[in-house]
């Protein structure tokens, strides 16, 4: 009854002129200002004392190193794999029950991220008698493979992000680990442009994931997709060149000619999906490399014809033709 009697004292208020439509609004606009002020504050809050959280675990990381470190020669086998692998479990342990208290999630982050970094170290300890030359890709496949499985059923159960980074930090690993392993097997089977096919293959699987970790709200997914288009076009840039030969002595190709005219292509395909896809790591990348293969191109055909320094004036207005591209781009399609 008594919000009634407001609201029909605030209609006769305005009808006899006593207070106008405007003044209202501009109270409720009011209120609502100091409102989202009090949210801000909130949120810096919580961002500040995760920075500290942040800042307290990589100071605690490097005053584990540095006690191994000083103490590593004086150190027996039980002892070094303790100090490695069981300080990493014990913090991966900590981390999963301090998870399930309120309030101490963002201190659980802190220890999942102190036991990632420990971990892997500590089974290299744990099989350090047994790596060596021969072995050591055996041991770069088994060792990731085992964080993997373990981090793996963590983010399966916990559904934490700082899972993500780790998981991807392991996979990509053991993808390395593995192939590499086939290749020392298989040796005469593979051309010296593998690696290069390996990282193209791994920034194809980081869109991917980073494509998925956009549409569920998820971090990283904007990191993936940087470094798997950096990674895509990097290793397309190194073939390019390598196709079109050393025509400072005639050599002979040293990659397929199809990536002559395919890296062009794939350059299109960033900038177009950065659009389609409003995404600017696919806007940027695109654009710093089209610039990388304008200058090759410019500086490996028009150097010798126009002159190097008519060569650097070309090279100089297509930058910044595409650098105004770029932001129109942005500015139209992506942040809006």
């Amino acid at each position: 009854m008594e919000k009634q009697q407001l609201v029909q004292e605030l209609k006769t208020a305005i009808s006899s002129g006593n207070l106008s439509r405007a003044e209202v609004m501009e109270a409720l606009s009011m209120e609502s200002t100091v409102n989202q002020k009090d949210k801000d504050v909130i949120v810096s809050r919580l961002n500040l004392s995760e920075v500290f959280y942040y800042i307290g675990g990589i100071i605690v990381l490097i005053g584990i190193i540095v006690l191994i470190a000083q103490n590593w020669a004086s150190f027996s086998y039980a002892m070094r794999v303790f100090v490695t692998f069981g300080i990493g479990l014990a913090f991966f342990i900590s981390a999963i029950l301090l998870s399930k208290v309120n309030g101490f999630s963002k201190i659980s982050t802190i220890f999942f991220f102190l036991s990632g970094v420990l971990i892997p170290y500590g089974y290299f300890v744990i099989f350090d008698d047994k790596i060596n030359y021969q072995t050591l890709d055996l041991y770069n496949t088994l060792i990731p493979f085992l964080c993997l499985v373990q981090f793996g059923i963590a983010q399966f159960a916990l559904k934490k992000d700082i899972f993500t980074l780790f998981n991807t930090i392991f996979g990509t690993w053991f993808f390395f680990g593995l192939s590499n392993n086939l290749i020392s097997n298989n040796a005469s089977n593979f051309n010296s442009n593998f690696h290069l096919y390996q990282v193209m293959l791994v920034g194809v699987s980081y869109v991917l994931v980073g494509y998925y970790l956009n549409n569920k709200g998820r971090l990283f997914g904007n990191w993936l997709n940087f470094w798997g288009v950096s990674g895509i076009l990097g290793s397309g840039f190194i073939l390019n060149v390598m196709a079109a030969g050393n025509f400072s002595n005639n050599s002979a190709p040293e990659a397929s000619i199809i990536w002559v005219v395919l890296y062009p292509l794939m350059l299109a395909t960033a900038i177009i999906s950065s659009v389609y896809l409003k995404n600017s790591a696919f806007l940027f990348v695109g654009t710093i490399a089209l610039i990388g293969y304008i200058i090759r191109i410019t500086s490996q055909h028009f150097s010798d014809t126009l002159g190097w320094p008519f060569a650097l004036i070309i090279m100089g207005v297509a930058v910044m033709g595409l650098g105004y591209l770029a932001f129109h781009l942005n500015k139209k399609y992506i942040k809006n």
